[in-house]
C-alpha cells in the first residue's frame, strides 16, 4: 500500500467501494441542459511560480478524487431516471504537459455517460506550473470545487513533506451525500401560497429577452482571453487597496457587495439593450445562484447545494445603478432570508418525475434569463488555515507560490448570453465576464466589462463621500 492508499484508508475509506446514487432533480436538470455548444462546465486554474513535483501532484489529484465521489462518477440511465456510479478504480488521471508540448485540452463538452465530470491537467511554464481543473456543473457547484481543490493541495503538501500539520484534512462523511437533494424549507412569506403564485406568475408572464446581438459578432472568440468554442472570456482584477475599500464595514452597512454587483449588472444590461434598439417595455432578468449550505453540510463531499434567485426589471427601469440599488437590495434580502429559491427546486422536482417534459422545457424557445451573476468569495479561504501565507497573501506549497488563482464561471446556456462571476484571492477581487461570441465581439465584451467596472468605481466614489464624516450614510440617489 503506497502513501496515497494509506491516506485514503484513513480519510476516505469509501474510495475503495463501488457506490451509486440517484440523480437529484437539480442534477438531472443540469445534465439534461448540457449541450456541446454550451457545455455546463466551469474552470479553475492555479498558477504557481517555483517548482512542483508532477508525480506528487498526480497522486494528490487521485487522493482528492477518492474523497469526492461525485467527481469521479459517471451517469448510468436506469428506467425513466438515472444514477451516479462511482467506481472503486479506473479514475481519470491528471495529465502533465511539458512547457512546449502541444495538445492541451480545451473547455470541451464532457459526456457524463462516458467520463466523470472532472478533468485536470498541469503545464510547465517559464516560471513554474499552471494547474487547470474543469468541473461539470451536474457534479458540483463552486463550493464543491473548492473542496476538491483544498483536498488536492493539502494532499500534495503531505506527500511532499511540506505540510505543517500532521492531520491537515477537513472531515468529510460520505453518508451526507444521501441528503444532498433535501433542502431547508422556505420561511416567512416564502411559504405563503399567494406569494408563491405571484412569483410563479411573474416568472412566466415577465418573459425576459436575451441580450441583443451585435451585427459585428462573427461567432468565434479571437482574443487571448477566450474560452473554446463559442464562449468568450475577459476579466478585471481589483487591487488589494480597492478591495479593502470595497469591504469597508461602513459600506457594508448600506448594501452588500452582492447587492451592488446585481444593481450594476442591471444598469450595464440596460445600457446595452437600449443602445441596440430594444423596447423599453422589454423584461430584463438576472439570475443569481445562492448557496443553501448550513453548518450541518460542512462534512458533505462535493455536490450541488444551491438554488437560483430570479430578479426581473423592465428595461425602462434599468437606468443607473443608483436608481436600482435600493430595490435590488430589498428584493434580494427578502428572497435570501426566506429561502424563496427552495420553491424553484421543488418545482424542478415535480418536473423531474417526467424527464421527457424536462427535456421539452429545456429545449424550448424560451429565454430563461438575460444574464447570470455568481459570487464565489475566496476558493482558497480554508487553505490559509493549513498552509504558509506570505505578506502578499499568497499561499505556498514548499518553494512554489500560488501567485494567481483564476475561476471562469458561470456556464452559459442558449439565450443567456452573458455571465458575470466574482471571486477573491489573496486580497484581490476579480470580476469575470463570459459571453456568447455569436452575439457580442471580443472588443465589445471588453467595453461592457469596462462599463461594469466603472459602475463599481462610481459606487466606491459615492460611498467614499458618504462615509467621509462620522457614521455611514447612503450615496445620493438619482
Amino acid at each position: 500500500m503506497n502513501q496515497v492508499d494509506e491516506l485514503l484508508a484513513s480519510y476516505a475509506p469509501w474510495a475503495g467501494e463501488h457506490r451509486t446514487w440517484p440523480l437529484t432533480p437539480l442534477e438531472l436538470f443540469m445534465w439534461l441542459d448540457d449541450r456541446p455548444a454550451f457545455p455546463l462546465l466551469f474552470q479553475v486554474c492555479l498558477c504557481f511560480d517555483g517548482p512542483l513535483d508532477p508525480a506528487a501532484m498526480r497522486e494528490a489529484f487521485r487522493f482528492a478524487q477518492g474523497r469526492q465521489p461525485l467527481l469521479r462518477a459517471t451517469i448510468r440511465k436506469r428506467g425513466r431516471g438515472a444514477q451516479w456510479v462511482a467506481a472503486a478504480s479506473g479514475w481519470p488521471e491528471l495529465a502533465v504537459f511539458a512547457k512546449d508540448a502541444e495538445g492541451e485540452p480545451g473547455l470541451e463538452a464532457i459526456d457524463l455517460t462516458v467520463s466523470p465530470g472532472l478533468h485536470g491537467w498541469m503545464r510547465e511554464t517559464d516560471v513554474g506550473w499552471d494547474i487547470t481543473l474543469v468541473f461539470h456543473h451536474a457534479c458540483c457547484d463552486g463550493q464543491g470545487a473548492r473542496m476538491f481543490i483544498q483536498d488536492m493541495v493539502l494532499a500534495y503538501a503531505v506527500l511532499t513533506g511540506v505540510s505543517e500539520r500532521a492531520d491537515p484534512f477537513f472531515m468529510l462523511d460520505i453518508e451526507h451525500l444521501d441528503r444532498r437533494g433535501s433542502y431547508p424549507p422556505p420561511v416567512g412569506r416564502a411559504r405563503s401560497l399567494s406569494w408563491k403564485l405571484q412569483q410563479v406568475a411573474e416568472f412566466f408572464l415577465m418573459r425576459p429577452q436575451p441580450t441583443a446581438s451585435d451585427p459585428a459578432a462573427h461567432g468565434t472568440a479571437t482574443d487571448g482571453h477566450s474560452g473554446s468554442g463559442r464562449i468568450g472570456f475577459c476579466s478585471h482584477t481589483f487591487s488589494v487597496e480597492d478591495v479593502e475599500r470595497l469591504q469597508d464595514p461602513r459600506r457594508r452597512e448600506t448594501a452588500s457587495l452582492n447587492d451592488v454587483a446585481v444593481a450594476i449588472l442591471f444598469a450595464s444590461l440596460g445600457e446595452w439593450q437600449r443602445s441596440h434598439g430594444v423596447s423599453p417595455k422589454a423584461c430584463v432578468r438576472v439570475t443569481v445562484p445562492t448557496d443553501l449550505r448550513g453548518r450541518e453540510d460542512e462534512r458533505m463531499p462535493a455536490a450541488n447545494r444551491y438554488t437560483y434567485v430570479f430578479l426581473n426589471r423592465r428595461l425602462r427601469d434599468c437606468g443607473s445603478w443608483t436608481s436600482l440599488l435600493d430595490g435590488v437590495q430589498r428584493e434580494l434580502q427578502e428572497k435570501l432570508q426566506t429561502r424563496f429559491g427552495v420553491n424553484f427546486l421543488n418545482k424542478i422536482g415535480l418536473v423531474a418525475r417526467l424527464p421527457w417534459l424536462m427535456r421539452r422545457v429545456l429545449n424550448g424557445p424560451a429565454c430563461f434569463s438575460t444574464a447570470l451573476l455568481t459570487n464565489l468569495s475566496d476558493p482558497s479561504r480554508r487553505l490559509r488555515k493549513r498552509l504558509p501565507v506570505d505578506e502578499d497573501r499568497f499561499f505556498w506549497l514548499g518553494k512554489a507560490r500560488c501567485h494567481d488563482l483564476q475561476v471562469r464561471t458561470p456556464p452559459l446556456r442558449p439565450k443567456t448570453h452573458w455571465g458575470v462571476g466574482i471571486f477573491e484571492y489573496a486580497g484581490r477581487m476579480t470580476v469575470t465576464f463570459r459571453y456568447d461570441t455569436t452575439t457580442i465581439t471580443a472588443a465589445d465584451a471588453e467595453r461592457v466589462l469596462a462599463h461594469y467596472i466603472e459602475g463599481w468605481r462610481q459606487w466606491l466614489a459615492a460611498t467614499d463621500a458618504a462615509t467621509a464624516g462620522e457614521g455611514a450614510g447612503r450615496p445620493a440617489r438619482d
